[in-house]
């Protein structure tokens, strides 16, 4: 077994040599649950989000802007969806039913996506995502500019996740930054689930800790 795992522990050892060297580092947000990997630390946001269903929700944005692009992390807090929608004042015919709040929530994937397709460009990749089977939605997009967007759409908890990497012109996807996205429990675990065939979920147990982790198998972290 030790002979298995030494291979292993070497290729996350120079990984994570790799990551540092670029300037990288293994972003926790305890506030917001989530992990990623940003190039510096990120520059953030309070904003608003509009909803489906014409309902403004709080939200924070978490930027990274560099010669290679930008990487960007919104996320949008739905957990006081039932109040924030009671206190509207735009309420239609078609919004106004005592379950629009929960149909809002359940529309904000698709919503956001429709956001980035509305946008222009052309779209080359437009398809149902997971992180760790937490369902999503992922696009790629040609900006009129040329430069290239990689999204990911997730929702969680009544937090929805959009990580949006843009860069250059023939540069190569931000693969670093899109594919190491998280998201954590208020403990900062990774949450991973088993999915079975009628979409029910069943939480897995993690071996890596992002927190308290030994230095040496973390590598360069930022906790905020």
């Amino acid at each position: 077994m030790r002979d298995f795992l030494r291979p292993i522990v070497a290729l996350f050892l120079v990984a994570s040599a790799t990551t540092s060297a670029q300037g990288w580092v293994e972003y926790i947000n305890k506030t917001d649950l989530f992990i990623v990997n940003f190039p510096g630390e990120p520059v953030i946001t309070e904003t608003t989000h509009h909803s489906a269903y014409d309902a403004n929700f709080p939200a924070r944005v978490y930027t990274v802007d560099n010669e290679r692009g930008r990487y960007q992390i919104a996320v949008v807090d739905y957990r006081e969806t039932e109040a924030i929608h009671l206190a509207r004042t735009n309420r239609t015919e078609a919004n106004s039913s005592s379950s629009v709040w929960i149909t809002d929530v359940r529309a904000s994937i698709a919503n956001a996506a429709q956001m980035f397709r509305a946008r222009g460009g052309e779209v080359t990749y437009d398809a149902w995502a997971d992180i760790d089977k937490i369902e999503g939605h992922q696009l790629q997009i040609t900006n009129p500019d040329q430069t290239r967007s990689f999204v990911s759409i997730h929702l969680h908890d009544s937090r929805l996740y959009i990580l949006e990497g843009t860069v250059p012109a023939g540069a190569p996807a931000p693969g670093i930054f899109q594919q190491s996205l998280g998201i954590l429990d208020e403990e900062g675990r990774r949450i991973r689930y088993i999915m079975d065939v009628d979409g029910n979920l069943t939480r897995m147990e993690v071996m890596h800790e992002w927190i308290g982790v030994d230095p040496e198998l973390a590598g360069d972290q930022l906790i905020q």
